[in-house]
């Protein structure tokens, strides 16, 4: 028998051996179905006791959030130290323009309104009133630190056609409550305060009051409160 008769064989029992094979897996499931045993039947007399049997509970845990705590405030800065006599852009400080009311001067020359008085002129009521330009803050004394003197003080200036003051003094006192809503006029007011008024009082540069255009003297007015 050749290799090609060995090979048509093999081919025609291959088909014969896979059918057979086919038929006997049928017929092993088809018993396994049959014979399988009814476990429903098996489970009717047996009782199941929970006791023995493990509970497992479930907790639901809330999701915690921290809180970002707030950041320490800054640290203050130290306080800065300042002379006296500084230059203030924005400081208001009340300044009333004294317009002199003359009777009729007569013959008297000193007080004519806008004349000459050496090599200066003072004019009662000049068209544009002087404007501070450097201001200068009265001492607080210590001893009327020490007593708790709180006052007003209302000074008098000429201010010359520099801007510099020429002349000052006190026109009035007041002292004042913790709050400034009650004062009381006084003659004097001590504790070296009104010294240190018109000292500072001195101390104000101004751009000279204007009169037809022309730089002329003029007074002011200057209002200090101490102790408030």
């Amino acid at each position: 028998m050749n290799k090609f008769e060995k090979n048509t064989r093999r081919k025609e029992r291959y088909h014969v051996h896979l059918l057979a094979a086919l038929v006997v897996s049928l017929l092993t499931v088809n018993l396994a179905i049959q014979f399988w045993p009814d476990i429903q039947r098996e489970n009717k007399g047996l009782v199941f006791d929970a006791k023995g049997q493990n509970v497992i509970q479930m907790e639901e845990i809330e999701q915690t959030r921290q809180e970002k705590k707030k950041p320490a405030p800054p640290i203050p800065a130290p306080p800065i130290v300042v002379p006296d006599d500084v230059v203030l852009d924005d400081l208001e400080i009340e300044i009333t323009d004294t317009s002199l009311t003359l009777e009729d001067p007569g013959n008297d020359t000193e007080v004519v309104e806008g004349t000459n008085t050496g090599n200066a002129t003072v004019a009662a009521r000049a068209d544009k009133s002087p404007s501070p330009v450097r201001i200068s803050i009265p001492e607080y004394t210590r001893e009327a630190r020490r007593k708790g003197i709180r006052a007003r003080i209302l000074i008098e200036v000429l201010v010359n056609e520099r801007g510099r003051v020429s002349e000052a003094r006190i026109t009035e006192l007041y002292l004042l409550n913790k709050d400034k809503t009650e004062r009381e006029r006084v003659t004097e007011l001590g504790y070296g305060i009104e010294e240190a008024s018109l000292v500072a009082a001195r101390k104000h540069q101004f751009s000279p009051a204007r009169q037809n255009g022309k730089k002329v003297s003029s007074y002011v007015t200057l209002t200090f409160e101490i102790g408030v």
